[in-house]
């Protein structure tokens, strides 16, 4: 494989698991509020994830 590739390929799958990663995040701190989420729902320009969505996010390691 040429080495070119080779890194090209790494700076792919390495930015493409932060950007996974930044997703992710973005989708734990709503979740995180959901007891408040009459509250916070007008702030919000979405809707809140639901409450399945939010119990498989919270479940992931290091959430």
């Amino acid at each position: 494989m040429n080495p070119l590739r080779a890194r090209l390929l790494t700076a792919v799958l390495v930015l493409g698991a932060f950007q996974l990663g930044r997703l992710s995040e973005r989708q734990i701190w709503p979740c995180r509020l959901r007891p408040l989420a009459a509250l916070v729902a007008p702030l919000l320009d979405g809707a809140l994830p639901s409450e399945q969505l939010c119990d498989l996010l919270l479940r992931i390691p290091g959430a």
